[in-house]
Order: C-alpha cells, then sequence, then structure tokens
C-alpha cells in the first residue's frame, strides 16, 4: 500500500523508462522546453518519483522563479524528499501569493498554485510546533476544498492533534531522550530498533550504501533499499560499529520487526508477498541466511501486515494489519497460543486502542502488563506518537500518549525497550537529526518502581569454544498456579554468548531441568522458589558445558552453591546533565546531582556493600575556544566530576572505599558544525555528562 498521492494530479498511466531514468531526466533538462518540463514533472511526482521530479522543478524554477506553481512543486518536494519541512517553508510562503480554485496541473501558462498548497504548509509549522500557524492555514484549506477530498478529513484530524499537542508541552523530568550518535545514526535513514532484552544488541533497518556498487536504489527516494544491521554494546556501554545482517539482498526491502527473547529468531517484513508479509530468520544458525515467512494461520493475508511482536513466553502475539472489518487504516491485533502448534484466531484489539486512523508497530512488557504502540488518529501530536494502554484483568484500558519529551509533532513510532523498561529506543523524524529519520534512546529513571524477578544464566564451553549452532538447553516450567502453555516453555540460551534471560513470577516455585540437544537426559536440575514482588530481583547462575561429554555443571558444583540464590535487591540509578555552551562543572551540593547521590547513600545505608558509578560525557562538534579541543572538555566533563564524586564520598568514612568512580566514555559527538552555534536544540543534547550505576 502507498502513501496518499498528490491529490491534484490525475491518474494515469506511467510509461516505461527505458535503461537509464537518469538519462532520461538529464535529456529533458537539456533539451525541454518550459511546456515538457511541467508535463514531465507532473508525471514523475504522480508515480512518487520524487528526486527526479525535483531536478525537473529546479530547472523550471530557473526559468521562472516568481511561479507561484512552480515553488508549491519545489515546497512539495522538499517535503517528500528526506522530509525538509523547514526547507519547503520559504517556496510555500512565496507560493500561497497566488492560489487559484481552478487549477490546471499541465498547463505551461498556469502560474498559480493550487489550495492544496495550505495544507502542506500547514504541514511544516506543524512539525516545526508552529501550532498557531498550522491551524491557521487547515483551517483555510478546510474552508476551501471540496467536500471529496481527502486532505479536508486529514486537516481535520490535524486540528485535532495541534490542540492536543498544545496541551503537552510541559516536559516529564524523569524522561530523558539521547539521539544515539554517529555510531548507530547516519546521513541515511535509520528506523525500527530492536532490542534485546537484556539490552546489549540493537537490530535495525537503514537504507545505507554498500561498500561494493552492488545496489540499486529506489527511484522514489534515491535511496539504497532497506537492510537490516545489528550493533552490540561492550562492557563500558559503547555500541559496536553496526554489521549488515547476511540474508539481505542488495535490490530487495528487508525491515527489522522484532526479536525472540532468546535472540535465535528475528522478525522482518518484506513487501514481496501479499501487500506486505511478516517473515523470519534464524540468527546464528547454519539457516541464518534462510528467511521463511512466518505460517501461523491468520497472521499473514493477501492485506498488508507490517509488524509483529510475540510477548516473552512467546504465548501471545500482536500485530499490525489493514485486513477488512477493523476501525479503518491499519489496527493491531492479538492471537495466543493454545498448544505447542495451534493459535487462537486474530482478535481485534478494539476501540480503546483503535481508531479509525492508523495504529502500528506493538510492543509488550516484559510483565505482559504494558502495550505500547504508535497511532497517527487523534490522541497524536502530530504524525505517529507513542501510545500505552494497561492489561486490567485481561482487559485493555483506554490508550495515554507518552506525551514529552517521548512524542514531539513529528513522527515517533518502533518503540521497544530492555526487559525493566528503564532503557527504551524509538524511531523520529524530529529536527537535528543526522539523516531523514534516526533511533533515540529513552532514559526513564521512574520505570525501576516496576518490580520485577529476573532469571539470568550464563552458559559457557569448557575449551572456550562457541556454543554449538545445535545445542539446546531445554528448561522446564514446573510451577504450581502456572497454565499448561506455560508450564511447557523451552528457553534456549543465546547462542553468541550463552546468556540465558527470562522473567519469573513472585510467589512461586520452579522446577527447572536442563537437558541435551536431543532430550534424551537430564543434565543438571534444580528447583527454585521465588519471594513476594517486594522490589527488584535477580537470580544469577553461572554454568560449564563441555562438548566433549555433553554434561553441564554449575560452577563450584557443590549442593550449597546449587541451592544458594544470588538476588540483588538494589536498582541500579541513571543520572544526566546538560551542558551549556563551554561548561565543564556541576556540583554535587544541588539539584538533581544532589538527589541521584541521596539515592545512592540510601542503598549503602540498607545493606548495598559496594557500588560502582560509570561516567559517561560528551561535548559536540561546536569549536571550543576556552579549551585545546572538542577532546579535552569532554574529557574536562568527565575528570571534573570523578574528582568531585571521590572526594563527596571519601569525606564520609561510612561510605569510604565502598563506592568506584570510573570513566567508561569521554567522546565528542553530534551533527558536523554548520557555522550555527545559536542552534541550542541542535548541539545541546550531546552535551552532557551522565553517570550509571551497577
Amino acid at each position: 500500500m502507498k502513501p496518499i498521492l498528490l491529490i491534484l494530479f490525475s491518474v494515469f498511466l506511467f510509461n516505461s523508462f527505458g535503461q537509464s531514468i537518469d538519462n532520461e531526466i538529464t535529456k529533458i533538462i537539456a533539451n525541454g522546453n518550459e511546456s515538457q518540463l511541467l508535463k514531465e514533472s507532473s508525471k514523475y511526482i504522480q508515480n512518487e518519483y520524487y528526486f527526479h521530479a525535483n531536478k525537473l522543478v529546479d530547472k523550471l524554477l530557473e526559468k521562472n522563479n516568481a511561479s507561484s506553481n512552480y515553488n508549491y512543486r519545489k515546497g512539495f518536494l522538499l517535503t517528500k524528499i528526506n522530509n525538509q519541512f523547514s526547507e519547503a517553508i520559504p517556496y510555500f510562503e512565496k507560493a500561497k501569493e497566488h492560489v487559484s480554485l481552478n487549477f490546471d496541473v499541465f498547463s505551461a501558462n498556469e502560474k498559480n498554485a493550487p489550495i492544496e498548497l495550505y495544507y502542506y504548509l500547514a504541514t511544516c509549522y506543524h512539525k516545526k510546533f508552529e501550532l498557531e500557524k498550522a491551524k491557521e492555514f487547515y483551517s483555510k484549506f478546510i474552508s476551501l476544498a471540496k467536500e471529496k477530498s481527502e486532505l479536508k478529513e486529514l486537516s481535520k484530524l490535524k486540528l485535532m492533534q495541534c490542540e492536543y499537542a498544545s496541551t503537552q508541552i510541559e516536559m516529564n523530568a524523569s524522561i530523558k531522550i539521547k539521539n544515539m550518535g554517529n555510531t548507530i545514526n547516519s546521513e541515511f535513514p535509520e528506523y525500527t530498533p530492536v532490542i534485546s532484552l537484556d539490552g546489549t544488541s540493537l537490530y535495525f533497518t537503514a537504507r545505507k550504501k554498500w561498500k561494493k556498487n552492488e545496489q540499486t536504489t529506489d527511484p522514489s527516494t534515491n535511496l539504497p533499499f532497506e537492510d537490516i544491521y545489528v550493533s552490540y554494546m561492550n562492557i563500558d556501554s559503547i555500541w559496536s560499529k553496526p554489521e549488515k545482517l547476511s540474508f539481505c539482498l542488495p535490490n530487495r526491502n528487508e525491515a527489522s520487526v522484532s526479536i525472540s527473547s532468546d535472540e535465535r529468531q528475528l522478525y522482518l517484513y518484506q513487501d514481496t508477498t501479499g501487500n506486505g508479509d511478516i517473515y523470519s530468520t534464524e540468527i546464528n544458525s547454519k539457516r541464518k541466511n534462510k528467511i521463511d515467512i512466518v505460517s501461523i494461520k491468520g497472521l499473514n493475508t493477501e492485506f498488508w501486515e507490517t509488524h509483529c511482536y510475540f510477548s516473552q513466553d512467546k504465548n501471545l502475539l500482536f500485530f499490525s494489519s489493514d485486513r477488512p472489518g477493523g476501525f479503518g487504516g491499519r489496527d493491531l491485533y492479538f492471537m495466543q497460543k493454545t498448544s505447542p502448534n495451534e493459535w487462537t484466531k486474530p482478535e481485534n484489539m478494539g476501540p480503546n486502542i483503535n481508531s479509525k486512523y492508523d495504529e502500528d508497530a506493538p510492543f509488550l512488557s516484559a510483565d505482559n502488563k504494558t502495550l505500547y504502540y504508535a497511532s497517527n488518529g487523534p490522541k497524536s501530536m502530530g504524525g505517529f506518537d507513542i501510545l500505552t494502554s494497561e492489561n486490567e484483568n485481561g482487559n485493555w484500558s483506554v490508550s495515554k500518549n507518552m506525551g514529552t519529551p517521548v512524542n514531539s509533532s513529528n513522527d515517533e513510532i518502533y518503540y521497544t525497550s530492555t526487559y525493566d523498561g528503564s532503557r527504551g529506543f524509538f524511531t523520529s523524524d524530529r529536527p537535528n537529526g543526522f539523516g531523514e529519520k534516526d533511533i533515540y534512546e529513552i532514559i526513564n529513571t521512574s520505570i525501576p518502581s516496576k518490580k520485577t524477578i529476573l532469571f539470568e544464566g550464563h552458559i559457557k564451553t569448557a575449551d572456550n569454544s562457541s556454543l554449538p549452532n545445535d545445542l539446546f538447553l531445554e528448561l522446564d516450567f514446573k510451577c504450581e498456579g502456572c497454565d499448561e502453555v506455560e508450564k511447557n516453555q523451552k528457553i534456549y540460551p543465546r547462542l553468541r554468548d550463552g546468556l540465558i534471560f527470562f522473567g519469573l513470577k513472585p510467589d512461586k516455585t520452579y522446577e527447572m531441568t536442563y537437558t541435551k540437544d536431543d532430550g534424551s537426559s537430564d543434565l543438571f536440575g534444580e528447583s527454585i522458589t521465588t519471594s513476594s514482588l517486594n522490589d527488584n530481583e535477580k537470580i544469577v547462575r553461572n554454568f560449564i558445558y563441555d562438548p566433549k561429554t555433553k554434561t553441564i555443571r554449575l560452577i563450584k558444583d557443590s549442593i550449597k552453591e546449587i541451592k544458594e540464590v544470588v538476588i540483588s535487591t538494589f536498582k541500579n540509578l541513571e543520572f544526566l546533565h546538560y551542558f551549556e555552551y563551554n561548561k565543564n562543572k556541576i556540583t554535587t551540593r544541588r539539584g538533581d546531582l544532589k538527589k541521584f547521590l541521596k539515592e545512592i547513600i540510601e542503598q549503602l545505608e540498607k545493606g548495598r556493600n559496594t557500588i560502582t558509578v560509570n561516567i559517561y560525557s560528551s561535548a559536540s562538534t561546536v569549536p571550543t575556544k576556552a579549551y585545546q579541543s572538542n577532546e579535552e572538555l569532554t574529557k574536562m566533563r568527565a575528570e571534573n566530576l570523578k574528582y568531585d564524586l571521590i572526594a563527596y564520598f571519601e569525606e564520609n568514612p561510612a561510605y569510604k572505599g565502598r563506592v568506584n568512580i570510573v570513566i567508561t566514555s569521554a567522546i565528542v559527538d553530534g551533527p558536523p558544525y554548520d557555522a550555527d552555534a545559536d542552534k541550542l536544540e541542535k548541539y545541546t543534547p550531546y552535551q552532557f555528562v551522565g553517570l550509571k550505576t551497577e
């Protein structure tokens, strides 16, 4: 399914471009008269070949830069090419001097702009959060447009979004938003982030050029086709250079959708079947280059299925589809597993979730209690916003907007988070990113109030070799009060590092049995009884697997070790401070840093023996006059805070030696400097110092 086309153009068949669109465009620009240029630009716009239409319109503006028609076309194309809404405004403002209700799209004598100009100018101001101007032009378009105009209905929706946005200005102080920087983001679009439960693997979609010229480009955008990449976080909390997954083909779109809880199955979207369907592939296995359409009955249809998410226990499935019978646009549906190979029929999630507009990108919290998704309906501030709904005794509550700073008047979509929800990730086309779409991180200091019991197992091989691809360590749950499907869960270790990661319910007894890959005999077993859920808990186990004997043992194998449950009851803390230009020091005696240090002291007084505080700092690319370099500035920010923290804790004998302060990173980050140091919103997100405890 394609987006709404430019309404003013009539539908006609598009002639074959021949072997080279670029060659054809070059000839038209060199030899075509104004009438030919106009006609060809209309044809390319109608078929959404915006990049090439833009070249023709530039030539038209050379011939007559006063034409409202040509300025309108230029503004429209800028909104379609990398969302250049700010750049489009001067063209629209110039074009609105002459607007006609009887616009003739193909006439070379037409110098006016169509009334659709008011709609597109309104969207530009809407994106810039200039809401009064946006409302003015939406209203003007509504008053002039014909009733059958699709843009008229959209304008009414966007007026509601403007009104809603005006109520959402107050920021949630517990949420910090951070662009993930130029390791993940680039001048190309990056989107659909998928984070592993432990937060160390990030899968995402990007339209980057390959090193070798093996790709063709999408003629509509002149961008490469979609590919899926993965980046891993190292022990210093630094993301690795993204790697393109091996199954990606140069002339095929593959977009990340979600990852299974054991990180063995990656779900992706492809437009090669139906109107777009959900596929899957195995990660780190012998079949890692094999992509299969997901065969769950009722999921994929002849209609548009764009996104899906499986619950951590793999027993619930949420997905988006525009199939008939919904509330309108794309709706969210869910299915429940009834046996190992059977699912219930898809059920629409109802009016508390869906609207007559589009709902997409479902994501479920690890405790199955909170649904996150994106909607471009009346609860949005503009475009797509991320909404939440709570599971109340099996019923989903009326959804709520996550508010600022997560959402804005731009598109925010594809929310995903770590197990405890303290770190989330999403896609936005908000201004001052690296490209048309970027991936952002949410640091939410209020989330740890959600109590969780987490089992974290680590399996290493005796000879330090990689875990074999065909090793499946089955983990059976036998818990009183669990339903039949839950009792038969199988939890597999992550193949790249042997991590087993899943949540447990409070006040339950779990009989855990690790078996061979063929299930023929038990390797190790133990019984764990969870406590009442009063705080965050982590049950940690470390195992050694011997590939020769195919046996598994607990490290320091003894009865005491087997029965002992290692539990951490203290949540980790985070702090983030943004600096003004050239500033490098903050005080421990007041403000949010004082509150952060008070929380550390409270944990020490409640019995936490030791704590490590990691420091990470950043400076932007704005040149500094006070220091030799930005590298020196970011290093000074980190070192100043380190020595202040050491002094703060060492001056009190009760805390001396119990707090370890470590600088984990000091970087220079952000968009290249463009002689625009006054643009605080562009560079401030990269002037910071942060703290994380562990």
